[in-house]
């Protein structure tokens, strides 16, 4: 194993290199992919929307905790959410305090219409890449998909 001046590994720094790289691409194209977005709500409420379609009904303690924010924030973007007719609120039938919140049609369409937008964007910039790009593009995507997955419990 190589070692460069400092006692670090070639293989570290190259690992920290690409690592910061990855991160920086990563980042930018989110934030590219945000702005496609068109649905005229906040990232934190995107996010707690898609949530909700994912896992409702679901209840406001349950949308904190897959957020990781605090419950008043939580009941302030959901308000928001109720307001704009993207969720619906009943009484959990097992438990009468629990409030569930659940997707309506409404915000259903505005989500799927975000990812089509998004998708379409991405398309796009697919489609600007080189034959040899893609192929690359393609191979690394099962590597991502691999460093995606949620990290086992230690």
């Amino acid at each position: 194993m190589a070692v460069v001046t400092d006692g670090s590994t070639i293989e570290s720094v190259v690992t920290a290199g690409l690592a910061s790289r990855l991160r920086l691409a990563i980042a930018r194209l989110h934030r590219q992919l945000r702005q496609q977005s068109g649905t005229g709500l906040t990232l934190s409420q995107q996010s707690a929307l898609a949530t909700i379609e994912m896992h409702g009904p679901i209840s406001l303690s349950e949308v904190a905790a897959i957020e990781q924010v605090a419950p008043p924030t939580v009941t302030k973007i959901l308000g928001k959410l109720e307001e704009d007719g993207l969720v619906d609120r009943s009484v959990d039938p097992l438990d009468g305090r629990v409030t569930l919140v659940s997707c309506s049609r409404e915000g259903r369409r505005r989500l799927e219409e975000s990812r089509s937008r998004r998708a379409a964007w991405l398309a796009v910039r697919l489609a600007e890449l080189a034959p040899d790009e893609l192929e690359r593009l393609l191979a690394a995507t099962d590597v991502l998909e691999v460093l995606a997955r949620p990290e086992e419990p230690r």
